[in-house]
Parts: structure tokens; sequence; C-alpha cells
């Protein structure tokens, strides 16, 4: 189950960046798209605030893991004690984890919006992000995840993933089963690499 949960966990906060957002040197005719890009970034996570916007974001979809798991696994009191004992751990073990990378994460955010926006588009959002609305709008939208009507279909979706990941967790591994029985060198270097 850990192997399952951590990477659900780890791609429901890629998935908050931006698709590609990597740190890279930025050349400098991109510097000043880098910093209105940055200056967005401050306004979206505050850096004051960003551990804490990260840490509740983890914690409001480990929740709604918890909750849009199968009742019917969940309805054992022991193995409900169990699953929420190792949510609850892995939680806490995420944090630093989150903590070592929300710099460069940041970054990579940064990176990407001037990678993908001209400098005139960043200065027109930086303008909206420095009025009251936009302020309010950037500093609360990784927020919205917490929103019942958004944690009402990530709960149904994570629901659905589940079952489906169960159906399909069979097949995976009598097909796995099959090529390291054809295979034993594979099976030997496979166990070698797990250690």
């Amino acid at each position: 189950m850990k192997k399952l949960l951590a990477p659900i966990l780890g791609a429901c906060l890629i998935a908050s960046s931006p698709a590609g957002a990597s740190a890279q040197p930025v050349a400098p005719e991109k510097q000043a798209e880098l910093a209105e890009a940055r200056a967005i970034i401050d306004v979206m996570l505050p850096p004051s605030q960003r551990q804490k916007i990260f840490d509740d974001m983890l914690t409001t979809i480990t929740n709604q893991m918890r909750q849009g798991m199968q009742p019917e696994a969940l309805a054992d009191p022991g193995v409900n004690a169990i699953v929420s004992k190792y949510l609850d751990k892995m939680v806490e073990a995420q944090k630093p984890l989150l903590r070592k990378h929300v710099p460069a994460m940041t970054e990579a955010m940064a990176t990407a919006y001037s990678n993908e926006f001209s400098l005139a588009e960043l200065k027109d959002v930086h303008a909206f992000a420095n009025s009251p609305s936009g302020r309010h709008y950037l500093s609360r939208s990784l927020a919205l995840v917490s929103d019942p009507a958004v944690a009402k279909v990530n709960m149904a979706v994570m629901a659905d993933s589940q079952r489906l990941i169960l159906t399909m967790r069979d097949d995976l591994k009598a097909e796995l089963l099959a090529y390291f029985q054809a295979h034993p060198e594979a099976l030997v270097k496979h166990e070698a690499d797990a250690k």
C-alpha cells in the first residue's frame, strides 16, 4: 500500500506545478520574464507561508484520499486504524521532503511561466496580482483543493482510481510473474536492485 499511496500523493502535488517545469539556467534576455514570474509566484505562494500552504495541501489531499477509499475495505475497525495511522505517518514524513523541494518547485514554476508567457503578459498578470482581487485570487488558488465541491469530486476520482488500480493489479502481478519465470536473471537483478 505504501508503494501505491506515496506516488499518488506525489503526483497530486506535482500536478499543482506547471507541466514540464524545471529549474534551469535562464538566458539573459529572459531575465525580465523570470523576474515578473517570480513576483507572481510570491503573490501566489508568499515566501513566509509557502511551507504551510504545501503542508496544508498535502494534508487536504491525504484526507480526501482517506475519505475516498473503498468503504468496504475500511469498514473493519482494525484495517481502518492501520490505514489511518499509515496515512498520518506518511503526511508527517512527506513534510520534510516538501520543505527540501519547495524552493526548487517554486523556482521551476517561475521558470515555466517565464517560458510560457511573454514579458507583456507577465506584466499584465503581475498587475492583476497586485490588485486586491488578484492577490486574493492567486493566494487562494491552490487552497481551492479543499473546497467541498472540489473535495467531493477528488474523493470520487480517488475511489474510482483505487478500484481500477486494484482490478489492474492482479493482471500486472500475473504478467510480471510470468516474465520473471521466463527470465530468472531479470528477477535476480530486480531483487538485488531492491536491496
